[in-house]
C-alpha cells in the first residue's frame, strides 16, 4: 500500500514539474490522445474549425499553424488531407505561389487515390496561371493607398478616418451599422466593434439582428426570435450590464432598425404580428405600453424619430412610393414627396432640417421640399450615419462584395473550386460542354453587356461567345442546345414581348457559324424567365411557355405548335431525357403540380405534386421525387410504382431542392437544409439504390442553387451566392455636410 502511495506521490510531483515548466496545450492534447481516438478526432476538428476562422480573418500564419496541428494529430486521415489542401490555399492567398504549388504537388504524391486530388489538380492549374500573370496580379488597388478622394463631378473631398483589417474586418453591410453616441463603438447587427482598439465581440449570446444604441448609449435594441428586445450596456465598452428583456413578440426578423426617441424612453417601429402589418407604432421601453401612430391600408416602413422628438418620418410603399411626416401622437400627418422608383428609408440630419434616404441616396429639404442627389465617388462605400456633432456624414467601404460565383466540386468529395472568379457572372443556369472541359455561363463584359462566357475547367483565360447576327434590336443569349452547337437568344420588342431566335455556334471558335432563324414571334415573357424555354434532348425543338400554355417550336423555323390549351398557367416546360415526354408545372397554393404529356400531344401521362423538386433518370423511364411526407422516392413512368430511397427526416433535413440524377444513373444530387438547426444549402449525393448520403462542398458557406452534373458524372457545378473578400481592408470615410450640400446643389443646377 505504501509503495502505491509513494508511486502516486512521485507521479503527482512529476506532473507538477511538467506543468510548471511547460503548461502547454500540446501537453494537454497528448494526455487526451492517450485516452482515446475519439478525443483526437474532436481536437483535430477543433483545430480545423479554428483554422477556417483565422483564414477568414486573414491571419494566415496562425491558420497554417492550426492546420499543421490537425495533420500532426491525425496523419494520413481525410481531415489531414483537407488540412494540407487548405495550407496550400493559404499560401496561395498570401501570394506565396511556389510554396502553394509545392504543397499541392506533395498532396497528390502522398494521396494519389484521394477524393481531394481532382480539385487539387484544378488548384495547381490556377497557381500556374497566377505565376504567369504575377506582375499584373501584384498591382495593388491605388484607391486603398489614398487618404482622401475628390469627387470628380462635384469637387467634394472625402477623407479616410478608420481602417479595419484582420479580426476587426467583420463589417459587410453599411446599412446595418450603428454609431454609439460617444463615437467609440459600432454595432453591426449582433457585433460590437470598438473603433479605437480591441477585437469585435457579440452583443448578446443569442441570434440578433439590426442592433441600435439608445441616445445615451446605456441600452441597445435588436430583433431576435421574432421579437423586439432591449438590453442594458456600458456606453464605454459595449458590454452587457444586465440581462436582455423581450419587449414585444411578433414577426420581427429582417425589417429596418427600430428608432429611439431622443429621450430614450420609447421606440418607433413598423409593427408586425398576426393582425397588424406595417403600421407605425411606438412602444415604451419601461413598461411595453403601445401607441398606434398610423392606420392605413398601405404598408409603412422604416419610421425614424426627429432629433427634437416631435415628429416621426416614415416611408410608405405604393405606386408611387412616398415620404410622410407624423406628429408623435398621430394627430397630424402630411405627405412630403412621391417617388416612382425607390422606397424612402428616412434618416434625419442632426439639425432636423433635412431628411436623407438610404435607398434613394437623396436629400430632401423640409423647408422647400427640394431633392438633392448624393452620388459618392468610387471607393467611398455606403452611407451609415451622421457624426454625433452633425457636421459630417460617414460612409463604410467594406472589403467584401456580394457576388454570384460559379463553383465545381468533385462528386467523390473534397473542397469546392471557383471558376471564372475574374468575371462578373449572373446566377442563372449554365451549361457543360459535351467533352467536360468547359462551362458556359451568362455574365457581363467590360461594357456591362450580357454575354455568355466560356470558362475552361482546367484553367486558362475565359472568353466571351461572340454573337454576330443580322437581327434588329438588343440581342440577349438565353440557352445552349444539349450538344452546344446551337444558341437560343431573344430580342425584346417595344410591346414587352420577345422574338426568339436560334443560331449555330462553335464553342471552339467562340462565335456564330451561320445565319439566325426566328423560331417564335411575339413570345410573352413568363414567370420563369429563361426557364420558360427548354431544348429537346436532340436539339431539334424548343418547348416554350407562352400566354400560360406550352408550345413547341422547330429550330429550323416554321409555325410553332400549341401543345396545351387550358385555363391554368403552365410554365417551366422541359423534356424527358429520351424526348418522348414534355413536362410543365402549374403553380397551385404555394406548391407546384407537375404534368407529364406526350411530346406529340395527347392524353396526360402523369400528374404529381413536386413542391420539393424532381429529377429524370437518364433513360427517361423514372422520376426521383421528394414528396411532402419527407420521402425521397423513385416513380416508374410506365407503371406508376414507387420505390423508396430515403427518409429526409432521418437525414436531418426539413427540405430539399434542385434534385438532379447523375448521367451515369448511379446517384442523385440535391440541396438540403434544416431550418430548425440553421443548416442550409448542403449539397448531398445519395445512391439511387439507397444508402448513406454524402455531403460535398462542405467548405462553401454560400447560398447554393442551380446544380448541374458534368456529362461524365465526375463533377457537380453550382451557383454560390455570398460575400466574397475582394479588398485588403474595410474603411470609414467622412465628408463635410455643408460642403456636400453646397457643391451638390451647384452641380445639380448645371
Amino acid at each position: 500500500m505504501k509503495k502505491i502511495s509513494f508511486f502516486l506521490l512521485a507521479m503527482c510531483i512529476s506532473l507538477a514539474i511538467v506543468l510548471a515548466v511547460e503548461p502547454t496545450s500540446a501537453w494537454f492534447e497528448a494526455l487526451l490522445l492517450a485516452n482515446s481516438a475519439e478525443d483526437a478526432d474532436k481536437l483535430a476538428e477543433g483545430h480545423f474549425g479554428k483554422a477556417i476562422e483565422l483564414l477568414r480573418q486573414e491571419n494566415y500564419q496562425e491558420a497554417i499553424a492550426e492546420y499543421e496541428k490537425v495533420i500532426k494529430l491525425l496523419p494520413k486521415s481525410k481531415i489531414a488531407q483537407d488540412a494540407q489542401y487548405w495550407i496550400g490555399q493559404t499560401y496561395f492567398r498570401m501570394g506565396q505561389l511556389d510554396e502553394a504549388l509545392s504543397i499541392f504537388k506533395k498532396l497528390i504524391e502522398d494521396y494519389p487515390g484521394s477524393a481531394i486530388i481532382p480539385v487539387t489538380q484544378l488548384m495547381m492549374a490556377r497557381v500556374q496561371k497566377e505565376k504567369e500573370n504575377n506582375k499584373l496580379r501584384a498591382k495593388s488597388d491605388a484607391a486603398m493607398d489614398k487618404k482622401t478622394i475628390i469627387d470628380p463631378n462635384t469637387g467634394v473631398k472625402y477623407t479616410k478616418t478608420k481602417t479595419f483589417v484582420g479580426k476587426r474586418d467583420v463589417i459587410d453591410w453599411p446599412s446595418h451599422l450603428d454609431l454609439s453616441p460617444n463615437g467609440k463603438l459600432l454595432l453591426s447587427d449582433n457585433l460590437v466593434i470598438p473603433l479605437e482598439s480591441g477585437d469585435p465581440f457579440e452583443l448578446v449570446d443569442m441570434p440578433a439582428a439590426r442592433g441600435t444604441w439608445s441616445p445615451d448609449g446605456k441600452k441597445a435594441a435588436f430583433y431576435s426570435k421574432d421579437a423586439i428586445w432591449v438590453i442594458p450596456v456600458s456606453p464605454e465598452t459595449g458590454h452587457l450590464t444586465g440581462p436582455p428583456r423581450k419587449l414585444l413578440d411578433g414577426k420581427y426578423r429582417f425589417q429596418f432598425k427600430v428608432s429611439w426617441s431622443p429621450d430614450g424612453q420609447k421606440l418607433v417601429f413598423a409593427r408586425r404580428d398576426e393582425d397588424i402589418t406595417d403600421d407605425v407604432w411606438t412602444i415604451s421601453v419601461k413598461d411595453g405600453s403601445l401607441t398606434q401612430i398610423t392606420k392605413t391600408p398601405e404598408r409603412e416602413l422604416a419610421p425614424a424619430w426627429s432629433p427634437d422628438g416631435k415628429t416621426i418620418a416614415y416611408g410608405r410603399r405604393g405606386n408611387p412610393h412616398s415620404l410622410w411626416l407624423s406628429s408623435v401622437d398621430g394627430e397630424t400627418v402630411r405627405k412630403i414627396i412621391d417617388s416612382s422608383k425607390r422606397r424612402w428609408v428616412p434618416v434625419w440630419s442632426p439639425d432636423g432640417k433635412w431628411i436623407f434616404s438610404r435607398e434613394r441616396c437623396r436629400f430632401i429639404s423640409l423647408a422647400d421640399k427640394k431633392e438633392y442627389a448624393l452620388a459618392t465617388p468610387e471607393g467611398v462605400g455606403g452611407f451609415f450615419s451622421f457624426s454625433n456633432d452633425g457636421k459630417k456624414m460617414l460612409f463604410y467601404h467594406a472589403s467584401y462584395d456580394y457576388r454570384s460565383a460559379l463553383k465545381v466540386v468533385s462528386a467523390s468529395g473534397g473542397p469546392s473550386f471557383e471558376l471564372g472568379r475574374e468575371l462578373m457572372l449572373w446566377s442563372y443556369e449554365h451549361f457543360w460542354s459535351p467533352d467536360n472541359k468547359m462551362i458556359i455561363r451568362g455574365g457581363e463584359d467590360k461594357e456591362g453587356n450580357y454575354v455568355f462566357w466560356i470558362i475552361p475547367l482546367a484553367g486558362g483565360e475565359s472568353f466571351p461567345l461572340e454573337l454576330d447576327v443580322s437581327v434588329a434590336g438588343e440581342v440577349e443569349p438565353s440557352s445552349l442546345s444539349p450538344d452546344c452547337n446551337k444558341l437560343l437568344f431573344s430580342v425584346e420588342k417595344s410591346n414587352g414581348t420577345e422574338d426568339l431566335w436560334v443560331v449555330p455556334i462553335s464553342l471552339k471558335d467562340a462565335r456564330t457559324t451561320g445565319p439566325a432563324v426566328m423560331i417564335f414571334k411575339g413570345c410573352q415573357q413568363g414567370r420563369g424567365g429563361s426557364s420558360d424555354r427548354s431544348w429537346s434532348p436532340d436539339g431539334s425543338k424548343v418547348a416554350i411557355s407562352h400566354e400560360g400554355d406550352v408550345w413547341i417550336a422547330n429550330v429550323e423555323g416554321g409555325k410553332p405548335v400549341q401543345l396545351t390549351k387550358t385555363q391554368e398557367f403552365e410554365g417551366w416546360p422541359g423534356w424527358s431525357p429520351d424526348g418522348r415526354i414534355v413536362q410543365y408545372i402549374v403553380p397551385s397554393g404555394g406548391k407546384g403540380i407537375l404534368h407529364l404529356i406526350p411530346a406529340s400531344g395527347g392524353k396526360e401521362i402523369m400528374r404529381l405534386e413536386v413542391f420539393r423538386g424532381f429529377a429524370w433518370s437518364p433513360d427517361g423511364k423514372e422520376l426521383a421525387v421528394a414528396f411532402k411526407n419527407n420521402h425521397l422516392s423513385v416513380i416508374s413512368i410506365a407503371s406508376g410504382k414507387t420505390r423508396w430511397i430515403a427518409d429526409l427526416k432521418d437525414m436531418g433535413l426539413t427540405g430539399v431542392h434542385d434534385l438532379l440524377w447523375s448521367p451515369d444513373g448511379r446517384n442523385i444530387a440535391f440541396i438540403g437544409n434544416n431550418m430548425e438547426k440553421d443548416q442550409s444549402d448542403l449539397i448531398l449525393i445519395i445512391p439511387v439504390k439507397g444508402g448513406k448520403a454524402t455531403e460535398v462542398s462542405a467548405d462553401d458557406q454560400g447560398w447554393k442553387n442551380s446544380l448541374y452534373w458534368s456529362p461524365d458524372s465526375k463533377w457537380i457545378s453550382y451557383n454560390s451566392d455570398g460575400l466574397v473578400k475582394t479588398r485588403p481592408e474595410g474603411t470609414i470615410w467622412e465628408v463635410d455636410v455643408k460642403e456636400l450640400l453646397s457643391k451638390g446643389k451647384k452641380e445639380q443646377k448645371k
